[in-house]
């Protein structure tokens, strides 16, 4: 049969079942194999997720609907806390799953439509309800080449905003790296991306929702976070050792300049990794100087914090559920232009709180709360004491995929209070309550 033939045949064979993709790699680090790429070593087989699992583009190209692969070879039901994981982000700092040589196009898409009420403490402060939907849809173009156990790997993500807002661009980047080293041993990242996540939240809150964002003033939960995040201004390195199956390290680090201001960072982090148990922490240190020569100003910020994780969610048992703790504890010291410390702008934060989800058959409810406690330098010898500030954030969600493995919607309960008692200003309370609809496709 001609290739054309099997290409036509491809998608109508796997609608509707799953199709089963090989490993060019390691058990451990799941293989996207491009079409023409030389074959592999024989490697255990592991289901893929989506409705095709094989390429459909007859060139080097990999298949626009060619998933990463999951773990386990039984039947059974899916593994509900990966069913949908993305191979373009990948958990826990297991190197990229996408080891075929070629060019592999993928991406995924969410969108939200969500309520929130906001309550005010102050009553020169109003009241507010928001009705807010977002989305974005992510194209992510990873390019891969190996030689044996040597590789190269550049990768570049567009993402395109659903909310057009003036002055704001509607298409922007995610990741922009190339990486090299030698799989499942060493590698060097340059470029945008994010560092391991070592504070992990669970099925809600994710980043920039109304449940993450919280009561009005509230502190933001500290995740080790100073030189975590993409940041637009500054470039990253970082250095990857994976010197065994179950123990991983990075040391990253953030340089350039935003805003008239330069800024250097580093953040270490290990993750010890059985499968059922993962401990991770992480530490970072960053220094931020004013660009102009004579500025007295600068900023050094540090903290240090992890989470330790059980998954018991074994692929073939109908209840499965996963568990956790994070905490976190960072500083910030700030000195203005006068050279004196600036009180208010130099807060200590610490942060702690847990997740649970439980697994029955393709559902999931998760659950989770997290506490934040910050305080600052400004001391009022009225009252005696200084500012300080403390934030409430528990969630509720529901998850369950909608006809096809990588198509999920999910429905997220959220509240959050924040008690905020600045050293000279009036003490109030903010509540918050929300509900959020997100639908999320990985293809």
């Amino acid at each position: 049969m001609t290739r054309f033939a099997w290409i036509t045949l491809i998608p109508l064979l796997c609608a509707g079942m799953e199709a089963r993709a090989e490993e060019a790699a390691t058990p451990a680090a799941p293989a996207v194999e491009a079409a023409a790429a030389p074959v592999a070593p024989a490697a255990p087989k592991r289901p893929a997720y989506g409705l095709f699992a094989q390429p459909v583009l007859a060139t080097g190209l990999q298949g626009l609907f060619a998933g990463s692969a999951e773990a386990g070879d039984e039947p059974g039901p899916r593994r509900w806390g990966r069913d949908i994981a993305s191979p373009y982000y990948p958990a826990d700092g297991i190197q990229s799953p996408i080891r075929g040589d070629g060019i592999h196009l993928g991406g995924d898409f969410w969108f939200d439509a969500g309520y929130e009420k906001s309550q005010r403490g102050l009553s020169t402060e109003a009241n507010l309800q928001y009705w807010i939907a977002r989305g974005r849809f992510m194209l992510d173009v990873t390019a891969t080449k190996t030689w044996k156990r040597f590789f190269i790997q550049a990768k570049g993500q567009m993402l395109a905003s659903i909310e057009q807002i003036p002055g704001v661009p509607a298409i922007f980047v995610d990741d922009a790296w190339v990486r090299l080293g030698l799989w499942d041993l060493v590698d060097i990242q340059v470029g945008r991306y994010e560092a391991w996540e070592v504070y992990h939240k669970g099925e809600g809150l994710e980043r920039d929702t109304l449940e993450d964002q919280g009561a009005f003033g509230g502190p933001d939960i500290y995740e080790v976070n100073y030189a975590f995040y993409r940041q637009n201004g500054f470039g990253a390195a970082a250095l990857h050792l994976y010197p065994l199956k179950w123990l991983r390290f990075e040391v990253s680090g953030v340089f350039g300049n935003a805003l008239g201001y330069n800024s250097l960072g580093i953040r270490p982090a290990g993750i010890l990794d059985f499968g059922w148990v993962k401990l991770k922490v992480a530490g970072e240190w960053r220094r931020r100087t004013h660009q102009e020569d004579g500025k007295k100003e600068w900023e050094r910020q540090w903290g240090v914090g992890g989470g330790l994780q059980f998954n018991f969610d074994e692929p073939h048992k109908v209840a499965r559920f996963q568990f956790g703790g994070n905490a976190a504890y960072g500083v910030i010291d700030r000195i203005d232009s006068f050279d004196r410390v600036d009180e208010k702008g130099s807060p200590d934060t610490l942060s702690a709180g847990g997740f649970f989800n439980f697994g029955f058959w393709s559902a999931v409810l998760g659950m989770g709360y997290n506490y934040t406690r910050q305080g600052d330098r400004q001391f009022n010898d009225q009252i005696g004491r200084t500012g300080r500030a403390s934030h409430q954030q528990a969630f509720v969600s529901f998850r369950h995929p909608i006809v096809l493995d990588n198509l999920m919607a999910k429905v997220v309960f959220s509240y959050a209070r924040a008690n905020l008692q600045p050293a000279f200003e009036n003490s109030r309370v903010n509540d918050m309550f929300s509900v959020r609809l997100r639908l999320h496709m990985v293809f």
